[in-house]
């Protein structure tokens, strides 16, 4: 039986003293082990995989000078998936079978198990590894420009999910006998229930503020470049009696009229906070590192100011430009969300607000529903996650 680092060294000697190697894997990336066998002139037949884009492009094209190289194509329906190495040497052979792919890490940082098979190579289990290897290297496809050109592009496009793939979060099981329904608990059908019933709350006036706030953002394209009503509307910062932009009551998902410093940014000197908001994408998938890039240029556009901007300010302005990945949280709701998705509200801050808001809220049934084909539920899907605010707000609600 081998580990990790010990496969490796199984591999490196046998390369030494073998004059044929055949091999089976799913994966294959840059490393020691991948450059011995590749180097060794003695590969005779290689198949490897690309399902799920882990193989990395370069040793592809390392792989693709080898004539007895091929490829398992990433649309192929069965997952090609084993890790079979077969080293011959006159009438001896051995095999390395287990969970070893052709990468750097699986032969030195992952935990791994493999089983190391020495013997004649008339042996018929190093028979049947040969005979398996053969038939999955006739059934695959040679490794040419057009193949490379592609999977290249593709690759490009899919890795930014392969970190993701690796994320767990410990999100907390929703609490049993809970006042409020957790959103992880909640299918789209009951969303559209619950918002649509809500009496504390307009939902038409706040659906149609949430869509102006887009049309803004789209039009205007930066914060800073908004007419200075405009910036008011998306902060919240239009005072009771003032006139409001298209007749719309900007209070609703928290007033910041009272936010001084946030205000005076806003009318006087916007363009740290569009910056900041300028990390956000108007469309597309939102990452973390986006998130806290967002972050780190927030709270420098309040340095030296009394008051520091915090998640209800900072949540308004993001909810307002993507209203599907963003909830809006303050003082009249915080607790009652907080309590849904058992997090504690009074440690709630912008370090944590991705982690313990935006993540569950992405992983709820209503928010990975399919968007409907049109008409009212289209347009409350397409601002779903900032609609949530309701459900949770404490007394009377309503604008502010």
């Amino acid at each position: 039986m081998l580990t990790e680092r010990q496969a490796a060294k199984e591999v490196l000697r046998l390369v030494e003293t073998s004059n044929d190697i055949n091999l089976a894997v799913a994966w294959a990336t840059e490393g020691d082990v991948t450059e011995a066998l590749l180097q060794s002139g003695k590969v005779s037949q290689a198949v490897v995989g690309t399902h799920m884009y882990v193989t990395a492009p370069p040793t592809l094209r390392k792989l693709a000078d080898l004539p007895s190289a091929r490829v398992v194509a990433p649309d192929k329906p069965r997952l090609f998936h084993p890790k079979v190495y077969l080293f011959k040497s006159g009438a001896s052979a051995a095999a390395i079978v287990g969970s070893h792919n052709l990468t750097s890490s699986a032969f030195s940082s992952n935990v791994e198990a493999s089983v190391l098979i020495e013997g004649d190579s008339s042996d018929s289990v190093l028979r049947e590894v040969q005979q398996f290897i053969e038939k999955n290297w006739q059934g695959a496809e040679p490794i040419d420009d057009d193949f490379l050109f592609a999977y290249e592009r593709q690759y490009e496009a899919k890795r930014q999910h392969h970190a993701e793939l690796r994320t767990f979060r410990r999100v907390k099981r929703p609490a049993q006998g809970a006042k409020v329904a957790s959103p992880l608990d909640i299918s789209w059908r009951e969303f559209v229930r619950r918002v649509k019933t809500d009496d504390r709350h307009d939902f038409e006036k706040r659906l149609v503020l949430l869509e102006r706030a887009r049309t803004l953002f789209a039009k205007r394209l930066t914060f800073a470049a908004m007419k200075p009503d405009e910036r008011k509307a998306i902060a919240g910062t239009y005072g009771k009696v003032e006139p409001r932009l298209d007749d719309i009551e900007w209070a609703w998902f928290g007033t910041m009229f009272p936010q001084g410093d946030f205000k005076s940014l806003v009318n006087n000197d916007p363009a740290g906070l569009s910056v900041a908001l300028d990390h956000i994408p108007l469309v597309g998938d939102i990452t973390q590192a986006q998130y806290e890039a967002f972050v780190v240029e927030f709270r420098t556009t309040f340095k030296g100011k009394a008051h520091q901007g915090g998640y209800a300010v900072a949540s308004r302005l993001l909810a307002l430009k993507r209203p599907d990945v963003f909830v809006a949280v303050n003082s009249q709701n915080r607790r009652g969300l907080c309590e849904a998705l058992v997090v504690a509200h009074s440690t709630l801050n912008l370090d944590n607000f991705w982690e313990r808001i935006v993540e569950p809220i992405r992983m709820s049934p209503w928010w990975l529903a399919p968007r409907a084909k049109g008409g009212l539920e289209a347009r409350l899907w397409d601002c779903r996650a900032a609609m949530l605010d309701s459900l949770y707000y404490e007394g009377k609600g309503g604008p502010g």
